[in-house]
């Protein structure tokens, strides 16, 4: 088979619109109306008053790895009722509580889906933006906030049983983020999943202000198809996934290294997959007796760097490696792990 590389440099450079997709919506409870004494952002509203949606299946989340800013202005937003008896698209209060992310299967997505949640802000007028959800306070494996999708008895039944929720640190987004696995029954773009706050065993039920021009913000990442993961991680601590939908036509991934020292010079190698490994510096560059090309990549203040890919309908693998200047190992090269890229599947 002729390997055009052209094409791969040109899908390198595009970010493609995934295939795979949600809507993402909220629902906040009137705990102020139905008279909670509990005003302060973040902390335990209750779960006392109706439910009502706030801009309701208005936003789309692309499951192609990347961090996306959800943003929602109580001010101006459409409120729509949902549940309980104060519910009638009217937000009453002055405050209440952010009650669940609303997930709409709009894509049909039948694949099982990761879904990682960061930075919960409510931004007011007179207070500023408070960030009660960056979860950097809590162990990986603590649920904080946010329920197991399944919890919900009013979506329950429009997932398959197993899905999980908790704090995780493999994606970059600060040190750690919010994890959610779950999986819809079928393909059908009218269920969703209630992801809700009810009780949770950390920061449960947590207020956020209906008045003083109010704004809900929080990051989302979603993905349904992770790269392999080929090893060779080291010398040095960089650690990457890969995952997005996918790398067919259409399609996109994300490659993400954490660990790299803050503001490192990198580059991912690109190299046919299923030739020789190649050592060089002290680490091993997977498949590289294939070497075709580098991509030039920078770690951030955390030390972490992101790329997205566009997937392309040639059939072809690659592997893919990160390397970054590293003072602190002997040869001066901290290898990250490898990944087998799979393009046109």
């Amino acid at each position: 088979m002729r390997i055009h590389t052209p094409t791969f440099i040109l899908a390198l450079a595009s970010f493609a619109s995934a295939q795979g997709f949600l809507q993402i919506s909220i629902g906040v409870r009137e705990t102020g109306f139905a008279g909670s004494a509990v005003g302060t952002v973040g902390a335990d509203g209750g779960t006392n008053g109706g439910i009502e949606f706030v801009n309701q299946d208005a936003q789309t989340l692309p499951l192609d790895g990347q961090w996306h800013t959800f943003t929602f202005d109580f001010a101006t937003d459409p409120i729509t009722g949902f549940a309980g008896a104060s519910a009638n698209s009217i937000l009453e209060g002055t405050y209440g509580v952010l009650e669940h992310i609303r997930v709409l299967n709009s894509g049909g997505v039948t694949a099982p889906i990761t879904l990682l949640v960061d930075d919960v802000t409510d931004t007011t007028t007179t207070g500023g933006a408070v960030n009660f959800g960056d979860f950097e306070a809590y162990a990986p494996g603590d649920l904080v906030m946010f329920r197991q999708a399944g919890f919900s008895g009013s979506t329950g039944t429009n997932l398959m049983t197993g899905s999980t929720a908790a704090v995780q640190n493999t994606f970059p987004s600060g040190v750690q983020s919010y994890q959610h696995d779950f999986q819809f029954v079928d393909n059908s773009t009218t269920r969703w999943a209630r992801i809700t706050s009810f009780n949770s065993t950390n920061l449960p039920n947590p207020v956020v202000r209906f008045d003083d021009n109010s704004v809900v913000t929080f990051r989302l990442l979603g993905y349904t198809d992770c790269q392999p993961d080929l090893g060779f991680q080291g010398p040095g601590a960089v650690n990457g996934v890969f995952c997005g939908d996918g790398l067919n036509a259409a399609e996109a991934s994300t490659v993400h290294f954490t660990g790299a020292p803050a503001g490192a010079i990198g580059a991912i190698t690109v190299s046919l997959f299923g030739l020789p490994d190649l050592p060089i510096i002290g680490g091993t560059v997977a498949s590289g007796a294939g070497f075709l090309f580098s991509i030039p990549l920078f770690a951030d203040a955390n030390g972490q760097a992101n790329l997205t890919i566009g997937g392309d309908a040639t059939m072809v693998d690659f592997a893919l490696q990160g390397v970054f200047l590293d003072s602190s190992v002997t040869q001066g090269v901290a290898f990250s792990n490898a990944f087998q890229a799979q393009f046109g599947i």
